[in-house]
Parts: C-alpha cells; sequence; structure tokens
C-alpha cells in the first residue's frame, strides 16, 4: 500500500486525526494529507520532537510523542526508521490514535518489505 493510500485508510478510520504526514528514514514527507509546505513544516516539527525527545533518554530513542495544545494534539509516532506525524482536534482519545498511526506505518512498512522480497 501506498503511503497515500495508507493515509486515505487513516482519515476513514479515524475520528480524531484531520491531517497526517508520513516522514522516510531522512526525516523528509512521503506522503501527506496537507500540502508540501504544510507537509515540511511538520516534518520539521517532527523531528525537533523527536530529537528533544531523544536528549531526555540515555540509550534509547523515543518512540512516540504528544504534545497537547488548547487547539488540539500533535502525535509523533517512530517505529525503526520510518514516522509519522498527525494532528487531531481537541480532547483525540489518545490510545486509539497511536494505534491507527501505528496501523498506517505498517501498512506502508509491508509494501516496502513486500517490494524488497518480490523476485527481479
Amino acid at each position: 500500500m501506498t503511503g497515500d493510500q495508507a493515509l486515505a485508510d487513516l482519515l476513514d478510520v479515524s475520528e480524531d486525526v484531520v491531517a497526517a504526514v508520513i516522514l522516510d528514514a531522512e526525516g523528509r514527507p512521503k506522503a501527506a494529507t496537507v500540502g508540501d509546505a504544510e507537509a515540511t513544516k511538520a516534518a520539521e516539527i517532527a523531528a525537533a520532537m523527536l530529537a528533544y525527545g531523544d536528549s531526555l533518554r540515555t540509550g534509547a530513542s523515543a518512540a512516540r510523542l504528544e504534545a497537547v495544545t488548547a487547539d488540539g494534539t500533535v502525535f509523533v509516532l517512530r517505529e525503526g526508521s520510518a514516522a509519522i506525524v498527525a494532528a487531531t482536534g481537541g480532547d483525540p482519545v489518545a490510545g486509539l490514535v497511536l494505534h491507527d498511526l501505528r496501523t498506517t506505518l505498517r501498512k506502508v512498512g509491508r509494501r516496502t518489505k513486500v517490494k524488497a522480497n518480490a523476485p527481479s
């Protein structure tokens, strides 16, 4: 499944997520539900959040972060070299949002593994 397809599925199933960006291993937008400029800005914010989270931990990388604002919440989830950042409206169900984000990353990851294992 492509990143765009996975994000479309995410917006279909999640009652809370209003925008999301999948990041590649270098932290650049790979797929997004927003325009290029907004996706790039979201990627920069996610990278900064992850770097700060990493700096607070010894010997481990931050895997998930949540920033709550008056208008909603920003979630960042990292699994291996892949990451996703998502914005929600007010009062999201954090556990469900994180589950949906994890599922989205795995859908995209499965495509990468299948493609890598395909005969040439």
